[in-house]
């Protein structure tokens, strides 16, 4: 009989070799969307926000592609009330042509059929993708950065390094953007294209790999975006299969389309944006799966109470984990090194916890959950004091309760992240309290098995994952610290 763990190392391998069944709605792709690239050329030569580092390494490819067509923005029917059950009408259209990076295995039998596709971030003005990391690509996804708002394509004109015109006019001064109000749309459509672009007369982005299913995610000021896609667009689109919103502050973003004002700075800019969140949860009455993902920083701060789980919907909250771990590789503040731009939020410790594996665990999970499976795990919620926004701590000052990732269920650390909100810190355990905590090697050894079997059957991590785990527990309480 196989043990519990070797039954989910078993099932979470398995989850990534279905044979998927494609949903209608992505057959129904708008005809008017036309496909450009790969791009080339420009007065930089590269992709702006490329993968820092060697792609190949990891057996993927990256390539950059225009896609254009005629958007439609969205009306609200009534009010936009707090429990996300909103109803829009399409309303207005207009052309656009934006950008879209594209990671894809070189292997084809490396590919698991799912597309992870990122709304990008445009805190800084810059439109930068958050997602990058080898969780996706040792899953065998296709992970795609959509370019769906303005002010990434355009910029502002009080910062002279936002936008990708600015950056490269060469480039991609042939985009048009006619507005955020468009956004919702564009980021439907963008997706759509990418997977029934087939044909001899247009360019493939995925080279042959065939799709079954597409999952939308955004981090922070994107998750704002993809709340409002969820409660309004996704009924009329139904085109995702999943959403997976994370670092969601608690809210999401308007149906309207604000302008950009000519000599506005970021910091006015900034205050019309956070001024304009709609106080909403996430509708919990859709048909598709739904993972809301949160770390300590957004318990603290959330707009409005944590929502329940419900029959398509969980909500997570990380212990050990900060705002910017939802960018916990690192390659964003290298990108923007390198890219010559000012990137102000970055991401977390390198030592905190880790927020992508999980996301690329539960993807495959509300896979098998979409197509009938078993549902995604439920989490307890991060134990709260006196208010929502006092989380308990143990003795040492880690987090009590929430989702516990093996570092965070057998600690060698302590995850602060009260100091720093944005990046969080990580202290080592004295060795004298290691000791006592764990008074051999073994009984570390045997504490981090019984978080990683726990782990793969929450939906938390896959078995490469676990593998890690093991190997880094083998150098001891010590060492792990």
């Amino acid at each position: 009989m196989l043990s519990r763990r070797d039954f989910a190392m078993t099932a979470a391998a398995a989850a990534g070799t279905l044979a998927l069944a494609a949903t209608a709605a992505a057959a129904k792709g708008p005809a008017a969307t036309r496909v450009e690239g790969p791009v080339t050329g420009g007065k930089r030569g590269h992709i702006y926000g490329a993968f820092h580092g060697d792609m190949a390494a990891h057996g993927y490819v990256e390539e950059e592609y225009f896609v254009s067509g005629t958007a439609q923005s969205f009306k609200p029917l009534g009010d936009l009330g707090k429990d996300g059950r909103w109803k829009v009408a399409p309303d207005a259209r207009a052309l656009y042509k934006t950008r879209v990076i594209v990671h894809r295995p070189t292997d084809p039998a490396k590919f698991n059929g799912v597309v992870m596709a990122e709304w990008t971030n445009v805190s800084t003005f810059s439109d930068l993708s958050n997602a990058v990391n080898e969780s996706f690509w040792q899953s065998g996804y296709v992970y795609v950065a959509i370019s769906a708002q303005k002010v990434g394509i355009d910029g502002l004109d009080t910062v002279p390094t936002a936008g990708l015109k600015n950056w490269d006019g060469d480039r991609y001064d042939g985009l048009v953007h006619p507005g955020d109000a468009y956004s919702y749309d564009i980021f439907t459509q963008v997706a759509q294209a990418l997977v029934s672009a087939k044909g001899p007369s247009g360019p493939d982005p995925l080279a042959g790999l065939q799709a079954k299913h597409v999952i939308a995610t955004g981090e922070s000021q994107s998750a704002a975006r993809l709340a409002t896609y969820i409660n309004a667009v996704h009924p009329l689109a139904q085109f995702f299969s999943a959403f997976i919103p994370c670092v969601l502050v608690g809210g999401g973003s308007e149906l309207a389309n604000p302008e950009i004002i000519p000599g506005e700075s970021a910091a006015d800019y900034n205050k019309r944006f956070f001024a304009r969140i709609v106080e909403t949860v996430i509708r919990d009455d859709l048909d598709v799966p739904i993972l809301v993902m949160l770390s300590e920083t957004e318990a603290r701060m959330h707009r409005v109470p944590p929502q329940p789980d419900a029959a398509k919907l969980r909500l997570w909250e990380l212990a050990g984990t900060v705002h910017g771990s939802a960018c916990d590789t690192g390659y964003r503040a290298s990108v923007a090194e390198r890219d010559g731009i000012k990137d102000s939020v970055g991401g977390s410790d390198a030592r905190m916890v880790r927020f992508m594996p999980t996301m690329a665990a539960a993807g495959l999970a509300l896979v098998r959950w979409k197509e009938g499976g078993v549902p995604l795990a439920r989490h307890p919620r991060l134990l709260r004091g006196a208010t929502l926004r006092d989380i308990v701590t143990d003795v040492h000052g880690n987090a009590l309760g929430g989702v516990r990732l093996p570092e965070v269920a057998a600690p060698t650390a302590v995850f602060d992240t009260k100091t720093s909100p944005a990046r969080g810190g990580r202290k080592p355990l004295p060795e004298e309290l290691l000791r006592r905590l764990y008074p051999t090697d073994e009984a570390y050894t045997n504490a981090i098995r019984a978080a990683v079997d726990d782990a793969l059957l929450g939906d938390l991590i896959l078995p490469y994952r676990a593998e890690e785990y093991f190997a880094e527990a083998a150098t001891g309480p010590v060492a792990a610290g």
